[in-house]
């Protein structure tokens, strides 16, 4: 699913990965400094989807709050399938990225630390930030 979002080219596109932390303080306010450091579009990814449903609701609701709060409309993208990875990959071999901000919860039940996916996805050549969000806060 993909939103509308005004793109200008001389904009930094940035992917935006969260799942349960995607309404931490942490992702907004780093969010919030691209927005401010100059001209950005955002894309919310919601990998890992055991239910399209939800991640549809997910990121819908995700999508109004990031761009109520930062100030800028951020398009959403929901992932087929249950590997984070693979819905990264599968984004960015659709549309081009500047950067990626991986937003995982921190702490030991962290799947996505557990999997590493800060180095995979760090493989794929496109600037990484993660964002340790704190899993208390979600």
């Amino acid at each position: 699913m993909r939103g509308s979002a005004v793109e200008a080219r001389d904009s930094r596109r940035i992917l935006i990965v969260a799942h349960k932390s995607v309404a931490t303080p942490a992702l907004v306010n780093t969010v919030r400094r691209r927005r401010e450091a100059g001209p950005c579009t955002f894309a919310l990814l919601i990998p890992d989807a055991s239910s399209p449903i939800v991640a549809a609701w997910t990121v819908r609701g995700a999508r109004r709050m990031l761009s109520k709060t930062i100030g800028a409309p951020v398009d959403g993208i929901v992932a087929e399938g249950d590997d984070a990875y693979a819905g990264i990959a599968a984004a960015v071999r659709v549309a081009e990225y500047d950067e990626i901000l991986l937003s995982i919860l921190s702490g030991p039940g962290s799947g996505w630390l557990h999997e590493d996916l800060p180095a995979r996805v760090e493989a794929l050549g496109i600037p990484l930030t993660v964002v340790m969000a704190d899993a208390a806060m979600t």
